[in-house]
């Protein structure tokens, strides 16, 4: 018994231990560290799976693909129909020949790896899927193509020139076994797709299988024209949890363990922004990259210093710069790959230099910084939950970069490179295009990253260069190098480039695959032929329409090239590139879909429907009824309208942009509950989207919800960075309607901020001013003010008498509101002016002679004026005991009186108005 029970025991240590190792090998391979390995006593290069691992994480995923492969002889003499046959067949032979999970995972990553060398970053592999899989030669690559349709999702076909796509749809195929999950190739398309991954109850193996398989199928969606199906469901549900990290960590020895949790948790908020980017959702990417940053402890702000640029500059100017520093600690987490960087064109110009030359920060005044002092809102300090936390003011910097050479600045660590460049991505995509203050931000961002001492990493400084080219082809004076760049980048990955027009470098200085790879599945995804047709969008915005459509036909990227043609107005030959297009791939929904758009025909829209359910074609659709053309003879019909966009949002959810149109139709048709739930799901895909809040309130006063509209506002204004007037307007009137009178008042100031540029004095809303003043003056004014004033009477205050007096001209009502508050302040003196002020705005008024409605406004105003006089003049002044308010107040009444008399005598002499002068002349 007792060795029965040993061996039990034993044989219970070595799963554990076995176990622990299979978690620290995939933890490995996961982070890309190969020297998380080496440093495990436990791990044997004799090992299978070490060896396996070591091979992926060198660059040989192709020899291991080969060496798995080869002997199995997957395809060969094998013929399949269609799509759905070929998925059933490597879903059964994957199984038989593959059943341990740990090398069933190990094949799916090194299948992934070898299709993303492949097509992503070069060099190609040697061997070809064809080759491997011993595919027979009459086949004529059916294989590949029934992959590519495999991987296309609801219309949209998946990239038709991308290599060995077959590798990519084995991977997803594996992954998919080893984690239980319903097949997205095989009825995969019902249901909500969401994944689970409580922490305690997940294998750490099976979670890793779930990380690579939201890897891959990020590759899978960068394969497609725009993110679809249920594929972003699937990513966005696996990264959007950390338990993904701690069911892996849970297993991992506990010497290392808090060391590769870190660096996990790192990697999982870096792909979580990624999965952002990817499924257009990029407003959910700040939680994410507050975290990170706070993991690696990467210190940065945007701030200003002065710069020179041109050779001839004799002053510098204020210019943006990034100051960023990594912490200590992270640097030694590095695992460098010693690398041959990419080449970075100079821009050899008789007038820019190749980089700013900076200032010391510390040598420029404080206040010429950024920004002038009279403009300086007075909100001290740095935000650091902000894309980029600016420091206006030289004391926001924090002292370690203060300290920095903004020339000589410190490399980063690889980790903290590419979170500033995720941010970039985030800036992008959430800012109008070609806005020179969010260029010159990029700018910034592009110069820390490539401008710093020390190793630089493949991936990182050829991503960095591409984005600066970018930026510069949209400025003349640097577009030249920003084209032989980008040329320069698409022909370095070595892929399927047949012509060179840059001379290639020393052939003995080529970049291993596995440096290339480093950090891939970090940043987003752009596949060789993206870059290819960024650079052929490039040509297209210089006029060279000819290059760029010629770049799209060799990337058999029709649908762009056709797109290409209806941007210049060439809407005939659009037409039929399309109709080739659709002649020769009949099942091409997206190309039915924008051929309906140039036609404007829903026919072709409703056949892109059926044929691929793409969803694009019921946006089209919905559009249509919505507005459609006066040729039609259709007039708006918003039940057909919402059906199709019912349609498209029940097969992609996460489209923003469609969940607005909805809402917004329903709100214009009444369907306010339907208004309710759009909007709901705008502000769960953005909540800074300050008018799906401000629409979302609409929906609920129409309900009679007023607290919850309320709740919705505040979050709209908390948001609203273009302070638009109509949302503090609806937070005003909703805030009155609750009594919330504090709201009210901060609604009615803003308004007044707002619009007094642009409206004057009608910004004031009069009757929401006479009931605050109302308010206020109905309490006693405290005999020790300001000690014992309220907040709401100190801001009320403050508005009425400070704010709303530098706005006020003409309008009188305004003006007896002021005095109302000044009396109530015990203030005669100031009030008396009021009056003056009143009766002067009214005085002036060149209509006073013509107009008699103005004529009697101003006796008004005089009579106000003689009563002000005779009820105050008499009290006591502002110096105190002894001083009157107006001590000649009868002189000034009758005087007032005599030149209103004498302007309207012409004019007035039968008047009422005449009477009612005549008669305080008379009382005085």
């Amino acid at each position: 018994m007792e060795l029965l029970e040993l061996f039990v025991r034993f044989r219970a240590l070595t799963t554990i231990c076995q176990s622990k190792m299979e978690a620290v090998l995939h933890t490995a391979l996961l982070l890309d560290k190969g020297d998380i390995i080496k440093s495990t006593p436990a791990a044997h290069s004799d090992d299978k799976t070490v060896r396996f691992v070591n091979s992926i994480l060198k660059g040989c995923q192709a020899d291991l693909v080969s060496e798995l492969l080869d002997p199995i002889r997957l395809l060969d003499g094998k013929s399949f129909c269609n799509g759905q046959e070929l998925f059933e067949f490597l879903n059964a032979e994957l199984v038989k020949h593959f059943p341990s999970k740990s090398d069933a995972l190990l094949l799916a990553v090194a299948l992934l790896q070898l299709f993303v060398q492949n097509n992503y970053t070069g060099p190609a592999a040697s061997s070809s899927a064809h080759t491997v899989l011993h595919e027979s030669n009459d086949s004529d690559g059916k294989a590949h193509a029934l992959s590519v349709c495999l991987l296309s999702v609801f219309g949209q076909p998946a990239y038709e020139l991308c290599d060995d796509a077959i590798y990519l749809v084995m991977s997803i195929i594996l992954l998919e076994q080893i984690t239980e999950q319903q097949s997205l190739f095989s009825g995969g398309n019902e249901g909500s797709g969401v994944v689970e991954i409580p922490a305690s109850e997940t294998p750490a193996l099976v979670a890793c299988a779930h990380w690579w398989r939201a890897r891959a199928l990020l590759v899978q969606l960068s394969l497609l024209p725009e993110p679809s199906g249920l594929q972003p469901i699937v990513v966005s549900s696996i990264l959007g949890s950390v338990d993904l990290v701690y069911a892996i960590s849970k297993e991992l020895p506990s010497h290392l363990k808090s060391s590769l949790e870190k660096q996990l948790g790192v990697i999982y908020y870096l792909e979580n922004v990624k999965c952002s980017l990817a499924t257009n959702t990029e407003h959910l990417c700040l939680p994410s990259l507050t975290k990170v940053q706070k993991l690696t402890g990467l210190q940065f702000v945007l701030t200003g210093a002065r710069a020179k640029r041109t050779k001839y500059q004799q002053e510098a100017r204020s210019g943006l710069i990034i100051l960023a520093k990594s912490s200590p600690s992270s640097t030694n987490i590095e695992d460098e790959k010693d690398s041959l960087s990419p080449e970075s064109f100079e821009l050899n110009s008789d007038v820019l230099l190749e980089r700013p030359i900076f200032q010391s920060i510390g040598d420029e005044p404080i206040d010429d910084q950024i920004v002038k002092r009279r403009k300086f809102d007075g909100e001290a300090g740095l935000d650091e939950e902000k894309l980029l936390p600016v420091a206006l003011r030289q004391e926001d910097i924090p002292l370690d970069l203060r300290e920095l050479d903004p020339n000589e600045q410190p490399a980063l660590t690889n980790y903290d490179n590419a979170q500033l460049l995720l941010r970039l991505y985030v800036i992008r995509q959430t800012s109008p295009a070609q806005n020179p203050l969010v260029e010159e931000e990029l700018s910034a961002i592009l110069g820390r990253v490539l401008y710093q001492s020390g190793k630089k990493n493949w991936t990182l400084f050829s991503r960095a260069l591409w984005e600066r080219s970018v930026v510069e082809t949209t400025k003349a004076k640097t577009i030249e190098r920003g084209l032989l760049q980008m040329q320069s980048l698409v022909e370095e990955m070595e892929i399927k480039i047949k012509t060179r027009m840059l001379p290639q470098g020393d052939v003995n200085e080529k970049v291993e695959s596995n440096v290339r790879m480093s950090l891939i599945h970090q940043l987003p995804f752009m596949p060789r032929w993206s870059l290819d047709a960024k650079l052929a969008e490039k040509y297209m915005s210089v006029g060279i329409l000819r290059s760029a459509v010629d770049i799209y036909e060799r990337l058999g990227m029709l649908c762009e090239a056709a797109l290409c043609h209806a941007a210049v107005g060439d809407e005939k030959t659009a037409e039929s590139i399309l109709a080739k297009r659709i002649e020769d791939n009949e099942h091409d929904a997206r190309a039915l879909s924008i051929l309906g758009d140039i036609r404007q025909d829903p026919n072709l829209w409703l056949k892109s429907w059926e044929i691929g359910k793409y969803v694009n074609a019921k946006n089209s659709l919905a559009r249509y009824y919505y507005n459609p053309p006066s040729s039609s003879g259709l007039t708006k019909d918003y039940n057909a309208c919402l059906k199709h966009l019912n349609e498209s949002l029940s097969l992609y959810p996460l489209a923003f942009d469609t969940w607005y149109f909805y809402g917004c139709i329903g709100l214009e048709c009444g369907k306010t509950d339907l208004a309710a739930e759009a909007f709901t799901r705008c502000v769960s895909l953005d909540d800074t989207h300050s008018l799906s809040w401000s629409n979302l309130s609409a929906a609920y006063i129409e309900q009679g919800k007023l607290k919850e509209a309320h709740s919705c506002l505040s979050k709209a204004i908390g948001s609203d960075s273009q302070n638009n007037w109509r949302i503090w307007d609806n937070f005003m009137l909703v805030s009155m309607k609750l009594n919330m009178w504090g709201d009210v008042l901060l609604a009615c100031r803003k308004l007044v901020e707002i619009r007094k540029n642009k409206v004057g004095e009608f910004s004031i809303d009069l009757p929401v001013v006479e009931k605050l003043v109302e308010l206020l003056v109905t309490s006693d004014f405290p005999s020790n003010a300001p000690e014992r004033l309220s907040h709401f009477q100190s801001s009320c205050m403050e508005f009425i008498c400070d704010i709303l007096p530098t706005v006020v001209t003409t309008n009188s009502r305004c003006w007896n509101q002021v005095a109302r508050v000044e009396l109530w302040r015990k203030r005669p003196w100031a009030a008396l002016e009021c009056y003056e002020k009143e009766y002067r705005a009214m005085s002036h008024n060149p209509d006073l002679e013509f107009d008699e409605k103005v004529w009697n406004q101003t006796v008004d105003a005089c009579d106000d004026l003689v009563a002000a006089y005779e009820s105050l003049g008499v009290m006591e002044g502002k110096h105190g005991e002894g001083s009157l308010v107006c001590k000649d107040w009868k002189y000034k009444a009758r005087s007032t009186i005599k030149s209103l008399m004498s302007r309207g005598k012409n004019n007035w002499e039968d008047s009422d108005g005449w009477e009612r002068l005549l008669e305080m002349r008379r009382n005085l």
